[in-house]
């Protein structure tokens, strides 16, 4: 796949990825995946009481990071998301004024384990430019 992924383009190497690795109580990945617009006026709205980053706080997920043509730039996996998001998004970080889109990809909490999996398949598939490939990579 090409470095300019979407949205879509996410979705879609999910479903590659659900097609592929069948597991055990995980129906479906890709119809768990979220998108939203990131701003300052909407960033405590996410955070408020039914927010997608509220709601999804302390689980495990797989994150996305969109820039402002809607292009792939970061995929990371936290086990819990709200700790991460904190990090990422502080005043003045590497994030803050870059990223117009989240994604987010909760895994059930019995399967956290399979983040890694995830975070690491996507990103061989995708190659986001923010992340690096591993050694191990097929892809190299």
């Amino acid at each position: 796949m090409e470095s300019k992924m979407n949205v879509e383009s996410v979705k879609e190497a999910i479903a590659e990825f659900d097609t592929k690795f069948k597991r055990p109580g995980i129906d479906s990945l890709v119809e768990c995946f979220q998108s939203t617009t990131v701003t300052q006026s909407n960033w405590s709205s996410l955070w408020a009481d039914k927010g997608l980053l509220r709601t999804y706080t302390d689980e495990p997920c797989v994150y996305f990071f969109f820039n402002n043509k809607e292009e792939l730039q970061y995929i990371g996996k936290a086990e819990i998301l709200g700790y991460r998001m904190s990090k990422h998004f502080a005043k003045n970080s590497k994030w803050y004024d870059e990223v117009k889109t989240i994604g987010i990809l909760p895994v059930p909490r019995d399967s956290w384990f399979e983040i890694v999996a995830i975070e690491a398949y996507l990103i061989d598939l995708l190659r986001p430019p923010a992340n690096s490939i591993g050694k191990n990579s097929r892809r190299t």
